[in-house]
């Protein structure tokens, strides 16, 4: 109601200064000072990319920034001086979310399951969800993946509205805590916008998806030393059971205080210490996914 009363007020004093200068203004005179046409107001209004009057579905002949357009845009600002090698952030973002050791590779090197709890969001016709799934990310592609069962609000979600958030955190264990000392400084996370969906069961990339999830499932060596047929067997039927979902990442978003770890015997953690990389960096660091 604010909004209208605004408008009508601004519509009403405009044909009133118009018709005391005794010669109204054309629809071109007034488009090209700032005006538009308000349908709720009946009139013209100053133009709401000024001052967000009017709601974007209200304006007639300008388009203009919405509230979301707003906060995005706000939201996701990167200054760049502040930001990391792109190569450098995403090897932070795989040291976080690496999970478990899995196996040893044939040079010896440990091989991480980057299996890990994530909560994602998801939304349909206004209706937001939050999930907390289990997703096994590919370190190659960067890309992760879940199963499900089917019918779940998350997949549902999915196969209307294709755009998720997820947000992977770390939690100081108890025994660990110390107060003032690592309750703030050694929170990190990160956070990981994408599109997602419902993968085709008879797919190769759903079989090989499975595969890479099953693996951190029963644990490489069991899993490895099956027959290749029991394997697709197993496969084969966990894809028709279950739903399967791939992320396709866009961002990574690194958010740390402490960055990975504080150098030995220093008291504050990285961001602080000047003789750290990462002194006077943002705590924010994002990774643009590229194919």
């Amino acid at each position: 109601m604010k909004k209208r009363s605004i408008a009508c007020l601004l519509a009403g004093v405009l044909a009133i200064s118009l018709t005391a200068c005794g010669q109204a203004k054309t629809d071109a005179q007034l488009e090209a000072e700032g005006w538009v046409k308000d349908p709720a107001a009946n009139g013209w209004v100053l133009n709401p990319a000024e001052n967000g009057w009017i709601e974007a579905d209200k304006v007639d002949s300008v388009t203009t920034p919405t509230v979301a357009d707003a906060i995005t845009g706000a939201s996701d600002k990167v200054d760049e001086a502040l930001q990391l090698p792109q190569e450098e952030i995403r090897a932070l973002a795989l040291d976080y979310l690496r999970g478990w050791p899995l196996k040893t590779d044939e040079a010896g090197n440990t091989v991480y399951s980057y299996r890990e709890m994530y909560q994602i969001a998801t939304s349909h016709n206004n209706e937001p969800g939050l999930s907390s799934v289990e997703f096994v990310l590919d370190p190659t592609t960067m890309k992760l993946y879940a199963s499900s069962e089917k019918g779940t609000e998350k997949c549902e979600h999915i196969k209307q509205n294709p755009q998720v958030v997820m947000y992977w955190y770390h939690q100081i264990p108890e025994e660990e805590y110390v107060a003032y000392a690592n309750d703030y400084f050694n929170s990190y996370g990160v956070q990981i916008k994408g599109t997602a969906k419902i993968m085709d069961p008879a797919s190769e990339e759903a079989k090989y998806a499975a595969n890479l999830y099953i693996e951190t499932l029963y644990g490489a060596e069991s899993w490895n030393s099956r027959p290749e047929e029991q394997k697709a067997g197993i496969i084969e039927k966990l894809l028709q059971v279950n739903d399967w979902i791939e992320i396709d990442p866009e961002e990574y978003i690194v958010n740390s205080l402490q960055w990975t770890y504080n150098k030995e015997g220093s008291s504050r953690p990285q961001y602080y210490d000047p003789e750290s990389p990462y002194f006077g960096k943002s705590v924010r660091q994002v990774y643009y996914v590229t194919d």
